[in-house]
């Protein structure tokens, strides 16, 4: 198996707080699945949002999931014409032709090349990543690897699975067959035989598999990596469509004879409900925080509570990325008059928005979200730890830095000196050359708010998390006044423009109650502190 090891990102499938993956009798204290803002740390969504990739070139823009008319961020990096792009959760991979790249957007706004995409390839999403597929070959791809393996026949579905492993359900010369390639190697280190070809999806945050039965009327689930069956259920037909909730505690199934929608609790694999759709549906496609999912017959779309098995029509064409499901029931569509939001009572608003553009499910930024463990069995907080404390260990610190909120922000090309501190009456000078063996990194040229300055480094960590944490791009400057004291200068920015920093500035001061003020930087950048 080939890898390729990539930049870090997270890579922390939506919310810890489902199943663990054990399976068995459900734990007593099993909780409700985890839905909405209850799905993220605390109660925010703010690190939870549509990226916005255009097709013909251009800059990213991340919006807000509640509302996607608003954007929240533009990125700086101009991205050529893609011909497919696919979320990662918190990066995606951007095709053009054969040809493959990363994009992320923390700690810094970059792309990176993968390996190109086998010919003729196919992508297949799944929680913990994606694959493309094409004949006997395999591109397995998360925020942080990339894996290439070749099976013995011909690949009906492939995943990344938990542990850097590869899984595939593969065509064998006998028949169908399960197949698990561990990390680094060539050839599968368990395969299984079993009765169908699919449909399939990965469940228990990448250890476990779910398949229909044997009798080909059900569900069975098998381990990873021993490929042992434990669970499952009936369902009254065979499998046309499978899926997994965020929160890992429900499997979406739908069934071919009679058509049937059933929603099943995967801790003791009962049935929560179900419903008969008018056709069987092909496809089932969750939403990012797990309150609803959106579903396609083959000429209708239709979505449903995830706790539920109702289902209603969604108007406008079914394609790659859209229609989606957002929280509290609103679905994000494309019509032909453009770029609609279905709200719960039926409603269509207009979005703004370039309705050619690829709109992706993304998460940003460095912290992690996790469920709250007052609500979470002790058996998953356990798994969740466990894949918390490998993600900790790979994830370097950051922020996106090279984002501006509003508008696209370019460096200045001028070198004008930079201004004194408004507040104080100071000069800026140039900060002396560190002992240090590590050399501070670079402040871009450009317009910057001034949050707040100090003459202790650590009085600026609230405020700076505070801003971090509500999407603000900020940085550190350390500058020497005519005493020859070091201050320290919390930055937000930089933005091409004075005005662009005035209007960052005034919004603080609106919104955060801090007295912000302008400073410029000339393209003799400055060196800053961490």
């Amino acid at each position: 198996m080939n890898h390729a090891q990539l930049p870090v990102a997270l890579l922390l499938v939506l919310g810890i707080g489902g199943a663990s993956g054990a399976c068995g009798s459900p734990p007593e204290d099993q909780p409700a699945p985890l839905e909405g803002p209850t799905l993220v740390s605390g109660s925010s969504l703010d690190r939870y949002g549509l990226l916005v990739i255009p097709r013909d070139g251009g800059v990213a823009q991340f919006r807000s999931i509640e509302s996607p008319s608003t954007v929240r961020w533009t990125g700086r990096l101009s991205l050529g014409g893609v011909t497919a792009a696919h979320s990662l959760g918190s990066a995606v991979v951007l095709r053009r032709g054969r040809q493959l790249r990363l994009y992320t957007t923390s700690p810094v706004e970059a792309e990176t090349p993968l390996p190109d995409a086998p010919a003729d390839a196919r992508w297949i999403a799944s929680p913990q990543g994606g694959a493309f597929v094409s004949g006997e070959r395999i591109l397995a791809i998360t925020a942080t690897d990339a894996a290439e393996v070749a099976a013995d026949g011909v690949v009906l579905w492939a995943a990344p699975a938990a542990g850097d492993r590869v899984v595939a359900l593969v065509e064998g010369a006998d028949g169908p067959e399960l197949a698990v390639w561990e990390a680094g190697e060539s050839r599968p280190a368990t395969t299984r035989a079993v009765g169908a070809r699919g449909p399939v999806t990965l469940a228990g945050w990448g250890r476990t598999i779910v398949t229909a039965s044997e009798d080909g009327r059900g569900l069975t689930e098998w381990s990873i990596p021993e490929l042992e069956p434990a669970e499952g259920a009936e369902i009254g037909g065979a499998p046309s469509a499978l899926a997994i909730s965020p929160s890992q505690h429900r499997v979406f199934a739908a069934s071919v004879d009679r058509p049937r929608f059933v929603v099943i609790d995967r801790y003791d694999w009962r049935e929560v409900g179900s419903s008969r759709p008018e056709a069987p549906l092909e496809t089932l496609r969750p939403g990012m925080t797990g309150d609803r999912l959106v579903a396609w017959d083959g000429s209708n779309a239709w979505s449903a509570r995830a706790g539920e098995a109702g289902l209603d029509a969604v108007p406008g064409e079914w394609r790659a990325d859209l229609p989606l499901a957002l929280p509290g029931g609103a679905v994000l569509l494309s019509a032909e008059s453009g770029l609609g939001l279905l709200r719960p009572d039926g409603d269509v608003a207009a979005v703004e928005g370039p309705a050619d553009a690829w709109w992706l499910p993304f998460r940003w930024g460095r912290r992690l979200p996790v469920a709250s463990a007052a609500v979470v069995p002790e058996d998953t907080l356990e798994d969740a730890e466990e894949a918390l404390d490998a993600l900790a260990d790979s994830v370097a610190p950051g922020r996106i830095g090279l984002l501006t909120v509003g508008r696209v922000g370019r460096l200045s090309n001028g070198t004008p000196d930079p201004p004194g501190d408004p507040a104080a009456g100071e000069e800026v000078t140039p900060v002396p050359d560190e002992p240090a063996a590590t050399p501070l990194p670079e402040l871009p040229g450009g317009f910057y708010a001034v949050a707040l300055s100090s003459r202790q480094l650590a009085e600026l960590g609230p405020t700076r998390q505070l801003l971090d944490g509500s999407g603000y791009a900020t940085h550190v400057l350390r500058r020497v006044d005519e005493a020859s004291d070091i201050w320290y200068r919390l930055l937000v920015g930089p933005y091409e423009t004075r005005p662009d920093a005035e209007e960052a500035a005034l919004e603080l001061r609106r919104e955060r109650g801090i007295d912000a003020w302008v400073h410029e930087e000339g393209d003799q950048a400055r060196r800053r502190g961490p």
